[in-house]
């Protein structure tokens, strides 16, 4: 028996939910891994997340979900433009990718990148790319073998990029990076170049661990990120994380002689944490209440971390605190 558009749109409803919270046990075990995972936990830890990878896999690209969004797609529900009509159009365009994609290649390219993970941690410690080197041509290899079975017209990675930045070409990239390069470098050369240089002595001294994590969490809640949804850790490499509705996790990490790093590592994660605090809670595992691009995540994170966190009004309020 065939569902009603409405009953369709409330089975995708309820299965994408349970998707999502499906997705996010991997994603506490992702931050749990670079945060406080111990190195031999590494191998389990990987055979962990491609199992969960693969699980979810399985049921965002079943035959059922396909004909549930066919259903609605034939209705008047998806021609207002409104919410469930976006809901229903990046569903669909998520489905037609993840269906290509072999289940197998899935599971292997989630547990080759955990693996790969803290071999880097080691590697970037002894500053020896050679280590790292193997996986790090395997993951390529994946993501190539992933690229090819999404299907592209021009670039393979257009047929990543899309993951991160949908509808967006290699070549558009590029237009926009072009451009930039003409006029960055040369100001680049010129401030490198001239004879004029700023003193760094205030930003390489002794800066107490402590003090700096105080330093950067009164600054995060000051433009926003709350602590009662969210919480800051320590990391080889600055992220945020979404565990789920009401968890949104930040780290950092801390340089004694350096304080720029935590401090503005800080600023830039919190604004990753802000932009997912603050979307929409009940549409937890539909489209309109994920965020929509990378880009867009990265112009809050840059916003805070640098049009406010290097302003002068910024530290014009926060200097006396420093």
């Amino acid at each position: 028996m065939s569902s009603t558009p409405e009953q369709a749109f409330e089975n995708l409803t309820e299965e994408f939910r349970e998707i999502a919270t499906l997705g996010t046990c991997e994603s506490i075990l992702g931050w749990d891994e670079v945060t406080y995972m111990p190195p031999g936990g590494a191998e389990h830890r990987a055979n962990q997340k491609a199992l969960l990878a693969g699980l979810v896999h399985q049921r965002a690209t079943s035959s059922k979900i396909g004909d549930w969004l066919s259903a609605v797609e034939s209705s008047p529900m998806v021609s207002n433009g409104d919410p469930v009509s976006a809901n229903v159009r990046e569903l669909r365009r998520t489905y037609d990718k993840m269906v290509k994609v072999p289940e197998s290649l899935v599971t292997e390219l989630t547990r080759e990148t955990s693996l790969a993970h803290q071999v880097w941690v080691e590697a970037r410690k002894n500053n020896d790319f050679g280590k790292f080197l193997p996986n790090l041509k395997k993951i390529i290899d994946l993501c190539r073998q992933k690229a090819e079975a999404v299907g592209y017209q021009e670039e393979p990675y257009d047929a990543l990029m899309d993951d991160y930045e949908p509808n967006t070409t290699s070549k558009q990239v590029e237009a926009v990076f072009t451009s930039l390069r003409k006029d960055l470098v040369p100001v680049l050369e010129s401030i490198t170049g001239g004879p004029n240089k700023s003193p760094v002595e205030i930003i390489e001294r002794e800066y107490p661990i402590e003090q700096q994590k105080t330093f950067g969490m009164e600054a995060a809640k000051a433009i926003g990120y709350k602590f009662d949804i969210g919480r800051l850790d320590i990391t080889t490499h600055p992220f945020c994380t979404t565990i789920g509705p009401g968890d949104i996790r930040i780290t950092t990490r801390y340089n004694v002689n350096h304080f720029n790093d935590a401090f503005f590592g800080t600023l830039h994660e919190s604004g990753h944490g802000i932009y997912e605090q603050n979307l929409l809670t009940d549409q937890f595992g539909m489209p309109i209440g994920e965020a929509c691009s990378l880009g867009i995540h990265e112009s809050q994170s840059r916003m805070w971390e640098n049009f406010v966190g290097r302003s002068r009004a910024f530290w014009d309020f926060f200097y006396p605190a420093a």
